[in-house]
């Protein structure tokens, strides 16, 4: 794809505009800005940022295509162009994904005969981290089931087709003790030495291959000084399992393992700061193998997969849902993050067979 495309052009836009989950205004106002810049009357924003387009089509239920707002890393670096690939943080996750969006919506503004119902253009916010998918509850809240299908768009992971939800479990633990000086009471508790025992415990833990489970320690703080026993420390824990009883076994052990740690001069609490919802659509559930067809149709092979995105939440609640990737790429959630240019029009061509057949029975 011409590296100044309109998509492209758009995707660099983006990228280039600070997003961390909680802070995604000035992206919810570019995405606003462009939908009406294309000429949809009907565009508006709830109260967390949520930015919803419609074009109206025919009589059957509505279509949701969505795409998250928010990124992982804002990295000030300019974005490099390397062989046939585009490298810079957050320019597939989800920049991309974001400026189809915008494409999809200006062609199907001016082909609204393609649509048998009306197609939602959604721009959404907290998708990663410890937003918890808060602005797709808002969109589910709003529309239930009482649409065609739920279709998110990620820049990356073209040839999958999610079919599963991958059930999450986040916790902060936090360590407490009386503190004091490194020399003077040394042989004293120290926070920092507790929570790292602690996180050497749970790194041991075995978890098993089938289902596929992980277990991440994405971030430790504390202390006050060098030469300070630490009063206070505390990590953030991240479970992850293909399967719900699974989860909800380790979730168990966790939580006995941090009790365990209590004792006269260290305090240990656990607490849930998050979770993400399991779920699975049948392998011949008609959204699914329309995906799957779709996907043929442009040369690719579709492959099934069980991952974490906005169409987790539809996916649990039963809902028809999917999540499709626009090009192939990798690095994602590093400032190395790249997608293939010459993907992408593949891509599209699949998000638009797809929608040729949703309304289909």
């Amino acid at each position: 794809m011409d590296e100044k495309s309109d998509i492209l052009l758009n995707a660099k836009a983006i990228q280039a505009i600070p997003a961390r989950t909680f802070s995604e205004s000035a992206r919810s106002a570019y995405m606003r800005e462009a939908f009406f810049s294309i000429g949809i009357e009907q565009v508006s924003s709830d109260d967390i940022g949520n930015v919803y387009a419609r074009i109206q089509g025919g009589a059957l239920p509505p279509l949701i295509l969505s795409a998250h707002l928010d990124c992982v890393i804002s990295d000030p670096a300019p974005l490099k162009l390397e062989g046939n690939c585009l490298v810079g943080a957050g320019i597939g996750d989800n920049a991309l994904g974001l400026a189809t969006l915008l494409f999809l919506a200006e062609h199907y503004h001016a082909n609204p005969s393609d649509l048998r119902g009306d197609l939602w253009l959604i721009a959404n916010v907290c998708e990663e981290g410890l937003g918890n998918l808060k602005g797709m509850y808002k969109v589910v809240e709003r529309f239930g089931g009482k649409v065609n299908a739920y279709i998110a768009l990620e820049g990356i992971g073209l040839g999958t087709v999610q079919q599963g939800a991958l059930g999450i479990s986040r916790f902060k633990i936090e360590v407490s003790t009386q503190g004091g000086h490194a020399w003077n009471q040394f042989g004293c508790p120290s926070a920092i030495h507790e929570i790292v025992r602690l996180a050497s415990q749970l790194s041991n833990l075995k978890l098993p291959s089938e289902p596929r489970t992980s277990l991440n320690i994405g971030m430790i703080n504390g202390g006050d000084s060098i030469n300070t026993l630490a009063s206070h420390a505390e990590m953030l824990v991240e479970i992850r399992s293909e399967e719900f009883e699974t989860l909800k076994a380790l979730n168990g052990i966790v939580n006995k393992t941090v009790i365990a740690c209590n004792s006269n001069e260290v305090e240990v609490k656990i607490s849930k700061i998050g979770t993400r919802p399991s779920g699975c659509l049948p392998q011949n559930h008609p959204l699914v193998q329309k995906a799957v067809k779709a996907l043929k149709e442009t040369g690719v092979r579709a492959v099934l997969v069980t991952s974490s995105t906005d169409a987790s939440l539809p996916i649990s609640l039963g809902y028809p849902a999917t999540c499709l990737g626009i090009t192939t790429g990798g690095a994602a959630h590093s400032k190395e993050e790249f997608i293939d240019l010459q993907m992408i029009q593949t891509g599209i061509r699949q998000i638009t067979n797809l929608i040729k057949q949703v309304w289909e029975t």
